[in-house]
């Protein structure tokens, strides 16, 4: 006989409450609640550690349809293939309808079968339209998942893992065999990324986000990804700080950017509701061209805030929020978006080109 459904609540910080129906793991969970508007990719998505600890809600009517492909399949640089980390980012995660079986070639799961094994609980059956439209109003909050039958969970539980040091690796990789060395600072990188810097003339060291790489022999820096608040990488600010003064290369992605706006003198904020989705346009500043970009981060950079020398690159097309900023014609930038996209489009992988150029001339931009 199949099992019975079990049912499940997803209970916001302001005391609003909906019912539903449990899948994957079977356990409460709280964390911080926010939510996406991609269509595609699921699986780099839930992999993506700029969600780390997050309760991640999707607006796309049914998930799962095309399952999670096989998690052990690597990529030549050692890198998972298909995921974006090693394992599911995200606390928990609620959708509208969930697929039971998965109708795809590359499947090897179901998603429901795969959060199970990955311990993230699940909550179907959720008018995920209302719960956009109340956390659209209200902004992002606390949340929990309480499946019945388990033991409930306190909401100041939420962020005990949200932040980069949970996200990043604990000890230095390397990825090629090129003559220029690039530091990756690891504050929630994605598999893409990494992949993007890798090129027959460089090696990529990825290091802890806590890592002091000031001594080490290096020819360019790039602060990757984060989740949480990224005032709280204050180790990886005053290290940044100071190779600031080196004028080497420095190109930052997601809330990297962030923390590189910080360690240049900026100040950041709290966004609303941030900017989590796969079809985010954005504007060029230098050409004026629209680009559609992925993105997954919840703060920003004040305008108002940026030292002299600094100036923005790219402006949200919604909401008029910076998305880049450069200083010494564009030795230093960085990107509030995912550039390589994955799930997303391309139209800005060209920036990781622009920087490797730059690499190459030993710090000249063509």
């Amino acid at each position: 006989m199949p099992q019975a459904d079990i049912s499940a609540r997803i209970i916001l910080e302001d005391g609003t409450e909906f019912e539903g129906t449990a899948f994957g793991y079977e356990g409460s969970v709280s964390g911080e609640i926010v939510f996406y508007t991609g269509q595609a990719g699921l699986p780099r998505l839930l992999t993506d550690p700029a969600l780390k600890g997050a309760i991640l809600v999707l607006a796309q009517c049914e998930a799962g349809a095309t399952g999670i492909p096989d998690d052990g399949q690597l990529c030549p640089l050692g890198l998972e293939a298909e995921t974006e980390s090693s394992s599911a980012q995200i606390a928990g995660l609620v959708a509208s309808s969930v697929s039971s079986e998965a109708s795809h070639h590359s499947a090897k799961y179901s998603l429901s079968r795969w959060l199970k094994k990955q311990q993230v609980p699940g909550i179907g059956g959720i008018d995920t339209r209302a719960l956009i439209q109340r956390l659209g109003a209200r902004g992002s909050m606390r949340a929990k998942i309480l499946v019945s039958g388990t033991k409930d969970v306190s909401f100041s539980s939420a962020s005990i893992h949200t932040q980069p040091s949970h996200a990043s690796v604990k000890r230095a990789f390397q990825y090629g065999t090129g003559q220029k060395k690039i530091v990756l600072v690891d504050c929630g990188a994605r598999n893409s990324a990494i992949r993007s810097l890798v090129a027959p003339d460089t090696t990529v060291v990825r290091v802890p986000w806590n890592h002091d790489y000031l001594s080490d022999s290096f020819d360019a820096l790039v602060i990757a990804g984060g989740p949480g608040d990224p005032t709280s990488c204050e180790k990886t600010v005053s290290i940044l700080k100071e190779a600031l003064k080196l004028e080497k290369p420095i190109f930052a992605t997601g809330q990297g950017a962030v923390i590189l706006a910080i360690a240049a003198g900026a100040s950041s904020y709290r966004m609303a509701q941030g900017h989590r989705g796969a079809s985010v346009p954005v504007i060029d500043l230098e050409t004026g061209r629209c680009l559609i970009t992925a993105q997954c981060h919840g703060y920003g950079i004040r305008d108002d805030s940026l030292p002299s020398g600094w100036s923005p690159t790219f402006l949200n097309n919604v909401d008029n929020s910076i998305e880049g900023i450069s200083a010494k014609k564009g030795l230093w930038s960085g990107v509030l978006f995912n550039p390589e996209g994955y799930p997303g489009p391309h139209d800005a992988d060209f920036l990781y080109a622009r920087f490797l150029d730059i690499v190459r001339s030993g710090g000249i931009r063509a």
